[in-house]
């Protein structure tokens, strides 16, 4: 885990720990562009999470990676609490790592 400015940054795995009540506290996190192998050597991934706290509510957001550190967004959701935001955030996160490991 490191800590940006104002947003902490986490592998996949640890994301799928995350409790709401870490979300609310850190207020910003998102996921590494890279994940360790079984050699511990870091890989590319094609995805990257963040999920936000803001006042009106919770935004999560899953970003594609074209040409690092180039990105769009592919998809963005909202939700009024952090319960309901972290169960997508982790099936998303859940979702990126079969893709994986499939690959």
């Amino acid at each position: 885990m490191h800590y940006y400015g104002n947003e902490t940054i986490m592998s996949l795995e640890q994301v799928l720990r995350l409790k709401p009540s870490e979300v609310r506290i850190l207020e910003w996190v998102r996921t590494y562009e890279f994940l360790e192998n079984s050699y511990g050597i870091d890989e590319s991934v094609p995805y990257f999470l963040d999920i936000l706290c803001e006042t009106e509510g919770v935004r999560i957001r899953k970003n594609r990676i074209v040409d690092f550190p180039e990105y769009v967004c592919e998809e963005e959701q909202r939700f009024a609490d952090v319960e309901q935001a972290l169960a997508v955030f982790h099936q998303w996160a859940e979702e990126i790592l079969k893709k994986i490991e499939k690959d």
